[in-house]
């Protein structure tokens, strides 16, 4: 028999898609963000989504 063929499988696969819209002037940050740091759009949107929930999480600490 032949070895399974295709991706391998990974321990925490992404299945959920999210579209939305964006300005073209956002588009050209968050290319210009992706190519200064060497990652792709969606490192850099997951980036900032875990700066804004580290800010907030900051924010009920400080005022609970």
């Amino acid at each position: 028999m032949s070895p399974r063929t295709g991706r391998p499988k990974i321990d925490n696969p992404r299945s959920e898609r999210v579209a939305f819209r964006l300005l073209p002037e956002m588009v050209e940050k968050l290319e210009r963000c992706a190519d200064a740091l060497g990652v792709t759009k969606t490192a850099v949107i997951e980036h900032g989504i875990d700066l804004v929930d580290q800010e907030i999480r900051q924010n009920e600490k400080e005022n609970p």
